[in-house]
Order: C-alpha cells, then structure tokens, then sequence
C-alpha cells in the first residue's frame, strides 16, 4: 500500500467535524428562517384584524356594546378632544346589578365620571344582540340626529369585522365612518399569542368573520338612501 493511499486519521477528523459544524450552521440558520415565517405570519394574523384610521372630526362616537373599561373610556377621551360633540350608545336590552337597572345606566354613569356631560349622550333604542345588528339601531340614531358621519369605538381586535359588516350594513346609507380601537394598551397584533387571552380574542374572531362570510347574503340589510 502506498502512503497516498493510507488513511490520514487527523484529516479524517478533521474533516468530520468541518462537516458536522457546517450541518449545524445549515440546521440553525433553517431554523431561524422557520421561526421568522412563523413569527411574520403570526403577526399578519393579529395585524390583519386591527384598522388604524387618522381621525377626523365627526358628527356622533358609536360605542359599540362590550368591555365598557376601555371602549367608554376611549370614546370620553375622544369627545375631551373634540372630535365630536355626541356620543352614541347602542342597546343590548341587558340589565345592570341587583336592582336590574338599564344597563345603559351604568354606562351613563361611567361616561359622567369620565367627564362627559349627559346631554351630549344619545341611545340607541333598537335592541342589538350582536354587532350586525348594532348597525341597524346606529343607523336610526343617526338617522334621528342627522348625523352624517361617526367614529366607531370598539375594541382594536373587533374593528376589522366592524368594519366588514358595517361598509355592508351601512352602504348605501351616506354616512362616513371612521373606525378607532380602545384596547391598543391591551392588544399587541404582532404578539398576541404570547396570552390565553390573545389566542382567546384573535381565533374567535376569526371563526366570527368567516361565519359571517357564510351567511353574508342574509345579514346585509336593505337599507334605503337616507337623506340626513
């Protein structure tokens, strides 16, 4: 046997472990592409359901019915900053504590601690059990008031579906909308399945807009051109 044709053990070594270090360099650096898709994805999912919006001075608030912390809080901060000289406050027909009071009541007394004064509060008086039909009593408030526009506040993982249902409910009504979020300090669109709470929120409301899609034909009302 000659000595180019013997095995050199160092080398052999030596080239085992370029190998096996250049396997694991590949390994890592698929990994961490694979973790950056998984985060970008993520991260369009939660950001998909949030819609920013510049606002604009507008002729009511709509508080949408739910978490009334942060929504009643947000649209008083709102009207502090003049944005509007009205606030809207739609109807579940729900009742408030042992006394069985008007659920509205309890949100009146809120918006006051907030700074908002009563009279610059209107009620919608059709009886809404989910957000498409929270659209019909807004629209007839509106309607009442002569308003022409509205900022929606709602929770910043809900204004998405708002938004979809509302440019079908509202579309041929004439009203501007702008939609703003109250949960910003709560909500994280590209960290939300960091909680319980953000798979909780950002899951249902998907399974809520793709339910909605389905029966879409049937939820669209048909409104009439409004002249206010």
């Amino acid at each position: 046997m000659t000595e180019n044709n013997k095995t050199n053990p160092k080398h052999e070594a030596a080239l085992h472990l370029a190998n096996t270090i250049l396997r694991l360099r590949m390994i890592f650096i698929l990994l961490v592409l694979i973790s950056m898709g998984i985060f970008f994805i993520l991260g369009f999912i939660g950001n998909f359901l949030t819609v920013e919006m510049e606002l604009e001075h507008a002729d009511a608030i709509v508080v949408l019915s739910g978490n009334d912390s942060s929504r009643l809080k947000t649209a008083a901060e709102l009207y502090s900053a003049g944005y509007s000289e009205n606030i809207i406050l739609t109807n579940t027909g729900n009742n408030f504590g042992e006394y069985n009071i008007p659920y509205t009541y309890h949100q009146v007394d809120l918006l006051k601690e907030y700074g908002v004064p009563e009279g610059a509060l209107h009620f919608a008086e059709f009886v809404a059990k989910n957000t498409g039909q929270e659209a019909t009593g807004i629209i007839e408030e509106m309607f009442v008031l002569h308003a022409k526009s509205a900022i929606i506040v709602t929770d910043t993982w809900h204004t998405r579906r708002v938004k979809i249902i509302f440019s079908d409910s509202f579309g041929n009504t004439g009203i501007d909308l702008q939609y703003y979020g109250s949960s910003k300090d709560e909500y994280h669109p590209f960290f939300w399945w960091t909680s319980t709470k953000g798979w909780k929120d950002v899951i249902g409301e998907y399974i809520r807009i793709i339910g909605y899609f389905i029966k879409r034909e049937t939820n669209i009302p048909d409104y009439p051109n409004f002249d206010i």
